[in-house]
């Protein structure tokens, strides 16, 4: 037996000593001798026998992949969950389109295929027959996507009706947008049709947002937001509202301040939260690579900053959890995941959603689905596999990173571009394990005050 290359030790001072691996996901607290042991165990490639540890720490290594046999039955493992969830046909999820419309014209905006009107009823119709025609009748969850979805709430709620009436009601249900619609009436309507989760874009502190996101008749669209968002924490506790607040270089600072603002804002609430969605230099890139003049973040920087959320202001996000999404690749690759737009176009990634070159297939009347693009298709589903991709396949972070976007993966495979995909983990994965038990003792702490 060998230390797994997905295997990371690390130490808290030199006082508490600690093991993770990416492929088992488990992180194990280990008396120092151990520890040093299979530290020179790991540096040296030496090998470790049952009588070098303790019998009982042994098996628990063991069957946690600390350390292993052969590290590429360890990648077959990964594989072999991976190629199964890809076929899995019992669940799926449905991204909805109901318009294209939105009131802004934000710069950064891939949805740059705006068509005007809102989804018909029979393009609804398609949708359900769509559903029906699917032999393995998967229960569903449904994100609700734009444009500005709730520029079509009718059109939402009616689909919605379709679905409990003709097929089955969503197992879980979110949207994305704006919050500038956000009104007493769609607040009912997010109640009846079972939405749990509310996502808000913001681009910073109000005078930095109001320059992105500004429309006519409106002077202040930040203001009328949070007061919307107030209206949905207040009226709908059930509901979760997450502000994904856009970052780059130029508004990284605003990000505390907003989060103060907001913090006292809604300190009567408890079902609302922000995050960072820092916006990524996509160039190729190595650890040692130095800071750019652009103002998005490369990985190492986006890593950096999120730690430095934490230690310099107690602030946490959502990449400093512990890694949740256990083996869980980008829904693209699944053969039931699939996104439709207002017209009926099926799209496999949400934000190629209105781009057609990128279309999949059209629904027709009787809800099949006929494939309109079979390279699109063939690309999306198989192409640029990190399975299959020699650095990725070898790579430690694998188990945790997938190989990163599927889109830019294919970008780069098959439109010359050079994208990174690496994990903002990448050099870093002690760092955040460190920052999570912080939190732990943290919150432990706080409990038993």
């Amino acid at each position: 037996m060998k230390v797994s290359k997905y295997t990371f030790l690390f130490n808290l001072e030199n006082k508490e000593f600690y093991t993770y691996n990416t492929l088992s996901n488990s992180l194990i607290e280990l008396d120092e001798p151990s520890y040093s042991y299979l530290d020179r165990a790991k540096n040296s490639k030496s090998d470790i026998t049952v009588t070098d540890l303790d019998s009982e720490l042994y098996e628990v290594l063991e069957a946690k992949k600390i350390i292993t046999e052969n590290e590429q039955d360890d990648f077959l493992i990964y594989k072999s969950v991976i190629t199964a969830q890809r076929t899995d046909r019992s669940n799926m999820h449905v991204t909805i389109a109901p318009t294209m419309n939105c009131c802004f014209s934000c710069h950064y905006c891939f949805e740059k295929y705006k068509q005007e009107g809102v989804m018909s009823e029979e393009v609804m119709d398609s949708i359900v027959k769509y559903m029906n025609l699917l032999e393995s009748k998967p229960e569903f969850s449904l994100t609700w996507f734009g444009g500005e979805p709730l520029m079509a709430i009718e059109q939402m709620e009616q689909l919605y009706n379709k679905f409990v009436s003709d097929y089955q009601a969503p197992t879980d249900s979110d949207i994305i947008t704006t919050g500038f619609h956000i009104n007493e009436q769609a607040v009912e309507v997010f109640k009846r049709i079972g939405i749990k989760r509310i996502q808000v874009t913001l681009d910073g502190l109000k005078d930095t947002h109001n320059k992105v996101k500004f429309t006519s008749g409106c002077d202040d669209a930040f203001t009328k937001v949070i007061d919307n968002v107030e209206l949905v924490l207040k009226s709908a506790p059930n509901i979760t509202v997450i502000f994904r607040v856009n970052i780059t270089k130029e508004n990284a600072g605003e990000y505390v301040q907003l989060h103060k603002e907001l913090t006292h804002r809604y300190q009567a609430y408890s079902n609302w939260g922000m995050s960072p969605g820092i916006i990524m230099e996509r160039g190729v890139f190595t650890l040692d690579t130095p800071k750019e003049k652009s103002n998005l973040f490369l990985p190492n920087e986006s890593a950096e900053f999120s730690l430095g959320l934490y230690h310099k202001h107690k602030i946490r996000t959502v990449s400093l959890q512990y890694p949740s999404q256990y083996f869980q690749e980008c829904g693209i690759r699944n053969v039931m995941s699939i996104s439709f737009d207002a017209e009926g176009y099926a799209y496999k990634c949400w934000e190629l959603i209105g781009n057609k070159d990128y279309a999949t297939g059209k629904l027709n009347d009787n809800g099949n689905l006929e494939t309109i693009n079979i390279v699109s298709y063939n690309r999306q589903m198989f192409g640029a596999d990190p399975l299959e991709d020699p650095t990725c396949s070898q790579c430690r972070y694998l188990p945790i990173c997938h190989g990163g976007c599927p889109m830019q993966r294919i970008e780069n495979k098959f439109e010359g571009k050079k994208n990174c995909t690496c994990t903002f983990y990448k050099g870093h994965i002690a760092d955040f394990m460190k920052v999570y038990l912080a939190m732990i003792k943290e919150d432990t702490a706080n409990k038993t005050e």
